[in-house]
């Protein structure tokens, strides 16, 4: 396939409020655009409550209710989930018709602002097949590791997308971590931010949700305002750029060499 067309979702939540922010998050979805293939959604867009296991699978069931078609794949965003006895912090791949979502987990839950004194680290990241590409999922803070992008680049994903909820005063970093990681393994990053909110220590979220591009010549954002927005993709790109730019390629060609640079 040539081309993806992706459609962030920029929410504006009411952090208290899950019934409302369910209700206005199927609103958007309905407002997506039939060609769309693929729709992102931010971190933390029902609230910062955590979910036990039932409630979550409940929202995503409601949530495919609304995709464009049963060819759309959701990337629905993360929340704070209640695992055995573990909290995480998951996002899930889902298609309409499917029996199981994929899950994707934060690896490293954030320090800065306490998530580690009540969120595991999550397992291992997967990746999937969708329409002939393979994708994968980077939750918030995550992105700051280049080890958990590269590691992905290395299975063979061409996009990744970073579900997140990151203040205003950050998203100026934020947008060049993307440029950073899409050029140095020579793929797509999506991120989808919230909008319109605020972080627990009173840190305006103002939306800037962005597609990166591999060869770092564009940025694509979807400024201040709530509402779908929508992205085609030129995955022809990739190669294009990969021919001149070989550093994904180095490092499986050296990944031993690579590895022990890493030893004590």
């Amino acid at each position: 396939m040539k081309n993806i067309v992706i459609s962030i979702i920029q929410f504006e939540r009411k952090k208290l409020d899950k019934e409302y922010n369910l209700a206005a998050m199927r609103s958007f979805l309905r407002c997506v655009k039939k060609d769309t293939d693929i729709v992102l959604m931010p971190e933390g867009w029902l609230g910062p409550d955590i979910l036990d296991m039932p409630s979550y699978i409940a929202v995503l069931e409601f949530l495919v209710q609304d995709l464009p078609h049963e060819n759309c794949l959701l990337v629905a965003g993360a929340h704070y989930v209640s695992s055995g006895s573990r909290v995480l912090s998951r996002g899930a791949f889902v298609l309409p018709g499917e029996l199981k979502a994929v899950y994707f987990e934060k690896q490293f839950p954030s320090h800065a602002i306490k998530e580690r004194q009540f969120v595991a680290r999550g397992g291992h990241l997967p990746v999937i097949d969708f329409k002939g590409i393979r994708i994968g999922g980077v939750v918030c803070v995550d992105l700051f590791y280049p080890e958990v992008v590269r590691g992905l680049a290395l299975r063979n994903v061409k996009i990744v997308f970073n579900p997140a909820n990151i203040p205003d005063c950050r998203m100026s970093l934020w947008h060049k971590l993307g440029v950073a990681r899409a050029c140095e393994n020579t793929v797509f990053v999506a991120m989808a931010n919230n909008t319109g909110t605020a972080y627990p220590d009173g840190r305006a979220v103002n939306g800037q949700s962005f597609i990166a591009c591999p060869g770092g010549d564009s940025l694509l954002t979807c400024g201040n305002e709530p509402g779908v927005f929508q992205f085609t993709v030129d995955l022809e790109e990739i190669e294009r750029v990969r021919e001149r730019w070989q550093y994904l390629q180095d490092i499986v060609d050296e990944r031993d060499r690579v590895e022990r640079w890493y030893l004590w």
